[in-house]
């Protein structure tokens, strides 16, 4: 609850306003006399402190708002990124058993964004509501990912090489690597995999681009059997 001391009187000749930002009910305690004024600014009540019995004695009724503070708030699906500005949306703001109206009863600023990260927006009470919510909320990363096509491969031992395009949604350096490297090896150039045959056998090689700041990590593989060569086999 923001809350201003709104006149402090040390003397007769010696008065001003000085601004407190409260996040508790605890009124102010220090330097206080007799005659200091304490103003609630979401309830519009005007309190007024005695120094002999050390307490705030409400001045007026106030302005008969209710406080959205501790208001139940759901706020919307998921965001992440694509480049575009992202909303969330609050979809609910609700007082007991009562649900209020946005931009009747409250309004919503600052949740807009475009950037993967955390942001915080505020839920502000007007008309017969006052009071202001924080909630946290955030731009996630997009998904990336990767596929190669074929995502298999047959192959001759010291043959002619194998190639596998790759799809890729995402940002991130690609690399690849391979299960046996006796058996097969590759290398990756722009969104094109070769695997180079060599010995007899299986391998697995996995494609993998890494996270950057707007995509996660993705992956994805090529198996590839490698045949014997066929003087091999007849010997």
């Amino acid at each position: 609850m923001i809350r201003k001391l709104v006149d402090r009187y040390f003397n007769e000749d010696d008065k001003y306003s000085e601004m407190f930002g409260l996040s508790s009910d605890d009124k102010p305690v220090d330097g206080l006399i007799t005659g200091s004024k304490f103003l609630e600014v979401d309830t519009g009540i005007e309190y007024r402190y005695d120094e002999e019995s050390a307490t705030w004695t409400p001045q007026n009724s106030g302005n008969g708002k209710t406080n959205i503070v501790g208001a139940t708030v759901t706020l919307g699906s998921a965001l992440k990124y694509d480049g575009t500005e992202k909303t969330k949306s609050v979809s609910s703001v609700k007082i007991g058993s009562t649900t209020l109206t946005e931009n009747t009863d409250y309004i919503v600023k600052d949740n807009t964004g475009i950037e993967v990260g955390d942001y915080t927006l505020h839920i502000i009470g007007i008309g017969s509501y006052t009071g202001v919510i924080a909630e946290a909320w955030n731009i996630g990363k997009a998904d990336g990912a990767v596929t190669a096509s074929p995502d298999s491969l047959s192959l001759t031992a010291e043959g002619e090489d194998g190639t596998s395009a790759l799809t890729v949604t995402g940002d991130g350096v690609i690399s690849v690597s391979s299960s046996a490297e006796a058996v097969a090896t590759a290398e990756v150039s722009g969104t094109a995999v070769t695997v180079h045959p060599l010995t007899a056998g299986s391998a697995i090689i996995t494609v993998t681009m890494a996270a950057t700041d707007h995509y996660t990590t993705a992956s994805d593989t090529i198996s590839v059997t490698v045949e014997a060569a066929a003087d091999d086999n007849e010997g």
